[in-house]
């Protein structure tokens, strides 16, 4: 289990993987939201006076002016989640991902001070958050399992059947067009998409044939020449990833898509 960090910058996988608590803190209701994420930000006092900019119209500004203005990034989002503090749980929802998505995106805002004094409040409720997520689910996954039957628990446990031409094709095409959106993105230099779709590919194509894993692997290395972290961090992303997405499963009691 991840530890709160206390960093000199927001390291990419504390970034990520906060963002994934975020969605998961959200579907588990607001009594939970308020308690491990809006409390701790009303504590330390980010809460700001009425403003007449919405945090929406505040995030577009934001958004607008980043690429041109990065080194106000940080000190506007902060100001972004004290109005969402004002307004509802989802805008401050929003707004702390719309953080952490910016601190992932610009070096400058990671290092910023409002970005570290961002992570040393929401981090510590939201990894215990994440602990006693990983219990419940541990526990909810053992008990759905014991309610079912033989056949159930076969089905569960059996491979996707792609016997039919059009879900082998249409698999396909999938794997084709996010290969390409991989490529796209390392056109662009953009090793954070970059990351993003390679753990999206190699968990949802790893064990199907005619994967290019080859490929993949070759623009792995390419980019770890580029970027001494890159494959730690995409392993770090593909293990975010994988227990968001088991979270949401046991959640939604859908264990063939857990298994």
């Amino acid at each position: 289990m991840a530890q709160p960090s206390n960093p000199a910058k927001v390291a990419l996988s504390t970034a990520e993987s906060l963002v994934k608590l975020i969605r998961l803190l959200a579907q588990s209701g607001k009594s939970n939201f308020k308690q491990y994420l809006i409390a701790p930000l009303h504590y330390a006092s980010w809460e700001r006076d009425y403003s007449a900019e919405t945090s929406h119209k505040m995030m577009e500004r934001i958004e607008k002016q980043a690429e041109d203005h990065v080194h106000t990034v940080a000190p506007l989002c902060k100001r972004l989640v004290g109005e969402a503090l004002t307004e509802s749980t989802s805008a401050v929802g929003n707004a702390s991902i719309f953080f952490l998505e910016m601190s992932i995106r610009y070096h400058s805002v990671s290092v910023a001070p409002e970005s570290l004094e961002f992570i040393a409040i929401i981090e510590p409720p939201l990894r215990k958050f994440e602990s006693i997520l990983t219990k419940k689910a541990s526990e909810d996954f053992e008990l759905k399992l014991a309610d079912l039957t033989p056949e159930e628990i076969e089905d569960a446990f059996s491979p996707v059947d792609l016997g039919r031409k059009s879900d082998v094709v249409r698999l396909n095409q999938d794997a084709r067009i996010l290969f390409e959106k991989i490529k796209q993105a390392n056109q662009r230099d953009n090793l954070a998409a970059c990351r993003k779709l390679i753990a999206t590919y190699l968990i949802r194509f790893a064990d199907e044939e005619d994967n290019n894993r080859d490929q993949v692997e070759q623009l792995i290395d390419a980019l770890q020449q580029r970027s001494a972290s890159f494959r730690k961090e995409l392993h770090d992303f593909m293990a975010i990833e994988l227990f968001y997405r088991i979270s949401r499963g046991i959640a939604s009691s859908d264990l063939k898509k857990t298994i």
